[in-house]
């Protein structure tokens, strides 16, 4: 009966061995990869750092982004307009976590994804603060307490005063909302074309490394 042969004399599947491993053999190591391969892992990690860096910034914008949505909901309840933009924030901070997985996984379809959810956190943030400009009442907060406080309405005097702490109040509100809707157009896309520019670099990774590294990377980046 003729022995069976081990896994320390034969290679994983895909590698092939070389002098090296005869010479790694020698000295005890008994690796099946050459000096070739350990090479190409190096070269993956280097290529892959880009990809790796975008995904660090994904994971901060989709926590901040799913936390601002989710601890907004129990204060919109009475509130449909308010409540449907704080569901959107949260679903749109978990599209990205996910599409985050993916990008760490090399995927080349990560990278557009990930710039149309920010381009579709900035469409939330624009159609909410055009909303809150043209659509949502414009009673203050000045108004609303001088309604309220007979003792206001009592002293004519003060309405002056009250009218303009009102329109400033309005001012300041409206200048917030155009303010955000610019935030948005800069910071979401920005950060869409960041993301954008990731996937050249990872067209470029699928095409200089083989396969099995891939692989690899994949199965040590795959939490």
């Amino acid at each position: 009966m003729s022995a069976l042969p081990t896994n320390e004399t034969n290679p994983p599947p895909g590698l092939t061995l070389t002098g090296a491993h005869e010479a790694s053999s020698e000295s005890g190591s008994g690796s099946p990869l050459s000096e070739s391969h350990f090479e190409q892992l190096r070269l993956i990690e280097r290529l892959a750092h880009p990809a790796h860096r975008a995904g660090g910034y994904a994971k901060f914008s989709g926590w901040t982004t799913l936390l601002a949505g989710a601890l907004s909901i129990p204060f919109a309840l009475r509130n449909i307009p308010m409540l449907v933009f704080c569901v959107c924030l949260a679903g749109i901070g978990t599209r990205e976590l996910s599409q985050r997985r993916q990008l760490l996984q090399l995927k080349t379809t990560a990278p557009r994804k990930l710039a149309m959810n920010q381009l579709l956190l900035a469409g939330t943030l624009i159609a909410y603060s055009v909303y809150m400009l043209v659509a949502a009442p414009s009673t203050s907060v000045v108004d609303s307490a001088l309604s309220s406080d007979p003792m206001l309405q009592s002293a004519p005097e003060l309405n002056g005063m009250i009218d303009d702490l009102a329109q400033m109040e309005r001012m300041a509100k409206a200048l917030m909302y155009v303010g955000l809707i610019f935030i948005a157009i800069l910071v979401q896309g920005g950060t869409a074309i960041y993301y954008t520019t990731k996937a050249k670099s990872l067209k470029r990774l699928h095409q200089q490394c083989p396969g099995w590294c891939v692989r690899v990377y994949q199965t040590m980046h795959a939490s």
